[in-house]
């Protein structure tokens, strides 16, 4: 009977040691959390936020100007109009050649603005492929070493991105995303 009982324990032993050994074999990572809350994504983030806001100024400083500029154009077409409503047609004569240099004028600097925008744009969007693409490339090497250090310090034999590991149980499989961001992190 006893030999039986033991013969019992080991194949149940050997049963059960794939699954023991099998725990914390597999890690995940969450790659769009580490991305988002890198220290150097967040300067990145602050550098095209204030570029943002300095070209957002000159927009509206630009938008002011056009306006002002239209609002005398109205002014004087207005008082054009009311000199001509009085009869006083040779007054409102001397006002045409002012009203078109306006015209003119406001032509110009509308184009101008609406030129000004689209390059603007033009430029933040190249700004931010450019800086995000370049840190992105090098936090993927980073965060490459990174997982196998921790890996390898968890004895997990493959990592995962999270949104490709639709589930598994927690004894199998670990979760190393804040680890590798707080070893990312503690670098910088």
């Amino acid at each position: 009977m006893k030999k039986q009982m033991l013969k019992l324990l080991l194949a149940a032993g050997l049963v059960a040691s794939p699954i023991i050994a099998s725990a914390a074999e597999f890690g995940i990572v969450d790659a769009a959390k580490i991305f988002n809350k890198y220290n150097e994504t967040q300067k990145t983030k602050q550098v095209l936020e204030s570029q943002k806001e300095k070209l957002q100024k000159e927009l509206e400083a630009k938008k002011a100007a056009v306006k002002k500029l239209d609002d005398e154009y109205v002014a004087v077409a207005k008082k054009m109009q009311e000199l001509r409503d009085s009869k006083k047609e040779a007054e409102a004569s001397k006002s045409e050649a002012k009203l078109k240099e306006l015209r003119q004028q406001l032509a110009r600097e509308s184009g101008e603005l609406q030129k000004f925008f689209e390059e603007s744009q033009k430029h933040l969007y190249e700004m931010e492929e450019k800086e995000m693409g370049s840190l992105s490339k090098a936090l993927d090497e980073k965060v490459d070493s990174v997982i196998k250090q921790i890996a390898a310090k968890h004895k997990i034999k493959a990592v995962f991105e999270k949104r490709f590991f639709y589930y598994g149980d927690e004894a199998v499989v670990k979760d190393i995303t804040e680890e590798v961001l707080a070893a990312l992190n503690k670098d910088k």
